[in-house]
């Protein structure tokens, strides 16, 4: 549902709802919308879902099936194949994961919009000094280009293996369908996959799975950028209100109160943020741990398949979605590192501040502060592993040397 909200009759004035209106093409034409964002009496509220119910269970016997075959190519000693389905496999587990923390986490994320929504600038001047409209344009070019890049891709990867099925395959040997004529190689019971005879229905199947597995990422793409962007934006802002600080106002009589009362003020809106942040790295830890180990898994076959393969088609075919999984990993660890570095520059702007000119009670309150924001705020995935360059750059070195 696109949500349309007017504040204060102000063409200019930004709101969240705008963000939560970006629809991808598959989630505003066939319906594939997981998360229906409304406002109820005002605030955020996140219907369930039986769309992605339906979804998830499909991802999972999808995930299952995958398992199965892969024994079985193991048994068989058939390694190519064992590979190749170990490389779907990483990338259905990402997507279900990135699912399944959706569906799970469905009031906690209504919740934390309501926190976000609850500090949101009202006043288009409050906007223009926070930069705000800066940032939903920048979101909103983020999310066309990739929306755009994702229609072309994934349309190209679901309609290549008919093409190829209607062109290579030899139908008057009746053999079975093998597995680069169908989108997913995954196992189905009876061998429907094999026989000429179901591959339209197994195929159309396959198309809606697809289908429905990337907008989990999707979903899960937005939410996460929405959320981390307004989380760094507020930084920012509070860091600006810090660099604006006069301290000299502390040692003058007539201000004094004032300049306190606005202390304590930024004081609270720092640890709210700081609160904000620990529940943001709740919501989505679980995910990011199990999206890095399914793109590792990925990445590691797909460059084994790649060395491996025979000519240029089967090498592009592999390559296609080796792009896409060091993409999610460098785009995870993008915002993790901007999360890390308005944090740590709150400290910074502390420490530049000419707090030794001041009274010996601003100094107590800088030092303190100093002291509380010496470590920067990092995205973990349950303390295993910070998401930042850093662990981008461990990842690509693993998986590529």
């Amino acid at each position: 549902m696109a949500l349309q909200q007017e504040r204060n009759g102000a063409a200019k004035v930004c709101a969240i709802d705008d963000l939560c209106a970006i629809l991808h093409p598959a989630q505003r034409y066939l319906g594939l919308n997981y998360l229906n964002f409304r406002r109820v009496n005002g605030r955020f509220a996140i219907p369930r879902s039986k769309l992605l119910n339906i979804a998830l269970f499909l991802a999972v016997v999808d995930c299952t099936g995958n398992v199965i075959k892969c024994g079985k190519a193991i048994n068989a000693r058939d390694v190519t194949k064992a590979q190749e389905i170990f490389a779907v496999f990483g990338m259905g587990l990402v997507m279900t994961m990135r699912g399944l923390q959706l569906a799970l986490n469905r009031d906690k994320l209504s919740k934390f919009y309501n926190d976000i929504d609850r500090i949101f600038p009202r006043s288009e001047n409050l906007q223009q000094h926070m930069e705000v409209e800066k940032v939903h344009n920048y979101i909103k070019r983020r999310f066309f280009l990739l929306h755009t890049t994702l229609t072309v891709t994934v349309s190209a990867f679901l309609t290549m293996p008919a093409m190829k099925f209607l062109l290579f395959y030899d139908f008057e040997s009746n053999d079975i369908v093998a597995d680069e004529f169908h989108v997913n190689p995954s196992w189905l019971p009876f061998g429907v996959k094999d026989k000429v005879t179901t591959y339209p229905y197994i195929y159309i199947y396959e198309v809606i799975l697809a289908s429905a597995a990337v907008n989990m990422i999707v979903t899960w793409d937005e939410v996460f950028v929405v959320l981390i962007s307004q989380l760094c934006m507020y930084y920012e802002y509070l860091g600006k209100l810090l660099e604006e600080m006069k301290v000299q106002d502390a040692m003058d009589a007539k201000k004094i109160n004032a300049f306190y009362k606005q202390l304590h003020d930024y004081i609270y809106m720092h640890q709210y943020l700081n609160n904000l942040a620990v529940d943001l790295n709740d919501l989505f830890n679980f995910s990011i741990l199990f999206s890095d180990a399914g793109i590792a898994i990925s990445i590691c076959f797909n460059l084994v398949l790649i060395t491996d393969a025979t000519d240029y088609l089967q090498m592009i075919t592999y390559a296609s979605p080796l792009f896409v999984e060091v993409w999610l990993i460098y785009d995870a660890a993008k915002w993790g590192t901007l999360l890390e570095t308005v944090t740590a520059r709150i400290n910074e702007i502390l420490y530049e501040q000419k707090w030794y000119d001041s009274s010996a009670r601003f100094g107590k309150y800088t030092m303190m502060w100093i002291q509380s924001t010496n470590e920067p705020f990092r995205l973990t995935a349950f303390n295993m592993f910070y998401v930042n360059m850093k662990h981008f750059q461990d990842v690509c070195s693993k998986c590529f040397l």
